[in-house]
């Protein structure tokens, strides 16, 4: 059975802070995926926890961040970090 986002999370030498999306934490990670492309949606299949540094990102604002990860989201990603 895969890992979930919870025992993720759980895990106390991981160090991990929920920020949003704490009531789905029972979903399953079938992979991590580490991407630093603005549009990484196109290689997602469903079920990633997708890593970033958001380096090419303008995390800065935060409308074109609610964009970003909205289209995470429908590609099925389970997981920013």
């Amino acid at each position: 059975m895969p890992p979930t986002l919870a025992s993720l999370v759980h895990h106390s030498a991981l160090k991990l802070t929920v920020r949003a999306g704490g009531g789905r934490l029972d979903v399953p990670v079938r992979w991590a995926h580490v991407s630093e492309l603005a549009d990484p949606v196109p290689y997602m299949e469903g079920g990633e926890l997708l890593l970033i540094t958001a380096l090419t990102l303008d995390a800065e604002d935060p409308e074109a961040m609610r964009r970003y990860v909205r289209r995470l989201a429908e590609a099925g990603v389970v997981g920013l970090g």
